[in-house]
């Protein structure tokens, strides 16, 4: 089932089943279709290989919010050409879709006229003091204008191409022995039971997205990552870990590429840390951060001597130590 919000107007209806639409009376009838369609960095459509779930807003020619309804994966994958809502007809119409927006996504401003206004962040986030946010959901953004034809019954169908609004991030944390053993290299003491004897911030990460998949440039914050100890790889790892994008029109932005990785022992003494744009240039011959489907991989490497930020050697094999 389609489920809509209850900012929904009469202007646009709560969607009916095809089975509802009566043949002499098209008050009852949708006539409208929107498709959803993703790209990735190739010419193929690979939507439903990345999104789970998209939420669709609905606004005037004004930008005045109309209603907003949400599509789980299986509705999306048996999205045949069928209408899904109804609009009056000879209006002008905008709409924007929102991939995988779930617990790490909260959409603000919804009332805002422009679209420069209405935003995607965490709902950790609020803007007013040291927020401090786990990670982002891989968000999708893609809007589409039509013009909505006259006639008594016409069904109208339009495409909306989503974009990467995310970076998936892993970072990995190597050399050190497991939690206890850590611990005890490290003197620390963890505080709890499954607490972990490091602690990796994130300082100055883009905090909102617009719906114009457009980064709000001076709204930071810093994310804190879940970390996990992965027995297998013998390390420290983040666990599902996004981050807004950080290029403007397919190139990096120093602007909007502010972060500063920080590793502390669990008692907050600095281990090491260093700026991102920096680690980003000195390896774009292996990470492309533009990418739709951009991958930033990092490792946090201690040595009987040192403790180094560098290229992991999942990546590449030679490597030189430091923060390159």
């Amino acid at each position: 089932m389609k489920h809509w919000k209850n900012i929904v107007l009469p202007l646009l209806l709560v969607p009916v089943l095809v089975t509802g639409c009566i043949k002499d009376d098209f008050d009852d009838c949708d006539n409208i279709a929107i498709y959803f369609r993703y790209l990735a960095d190739g010419d193929e459509d690979v939507l439903y290989r990345y999104m789970d779930k998209v939420d669709l807003y609905v606004f005037d020619e004004n930008g005045h919010i109309l209603g907003s309804g949400s599509y789980n994966q299986e509705e999306l994958s048996h999205f045949a050409a069928m209408p899904s809502f109804k609009l009056t007809p000879g209006r002008r119409y905008q709409v924007v879709a929102v991939g995988n927006a779930y617990d790490a996504t909260e959409v603000v401003n919804l009332e805002a006229t422009s679209f420069d206004d209405i935003f995607i962040q965490s709902p950790l986030w609020d803007g007013s003091g040291p927020d401090i946010v786990t990670t982002h959901d891989d968000n999708y953004l893609g809007q589409e204008t039509f013009q909505m034809p006259e006639g008594e019954f016409v069904v109208y169908r339009d495409t909306v191409t989503l974009y990467s609004a995310h970076i998936d991030t892993d970072i990995r944390i190597t050399g050190l022995p497991g939690p206890a053993e850590a611990a005890a290299l490290l003197g620390v003491q963890t505080r709890a039971d499954g607490d972990l004897p490091v602690r990796l911030y994130i300082e100055n990460s883009n905090a909102q997205t617009s719906f114009n998949n457009e980064i709000n440039r001076g709204e930071t914050g810093t994310i804190v990552p879940d970390l996990v100890w992965d027995e297998d790889a013998q390390c420290y790892r983040t666990h599902d870990l996004a981050l807004f994008r950080m290029d403007t029109d397919g190139e990096l932005d120093p602007a909007l590429c502010r972060h500063r990785v920080v590793l502390e022992d669990a008692e907050g003494r600095e281990l090491v840390s260093g700026e991102l744009y920096d680690y980003l240039l000195r390896n774009q011959d292996k990470i492309d951060v533009t990418r739709q489907e951009a991958y930033l991989p990092i490792e946090i490497n201690f040595t009987p001597t040192n403790v180094v930020i560098k290229l992991p050697q999942w990546i590449v094999e030679d490597v030189t130590p430091g923060w390159q």
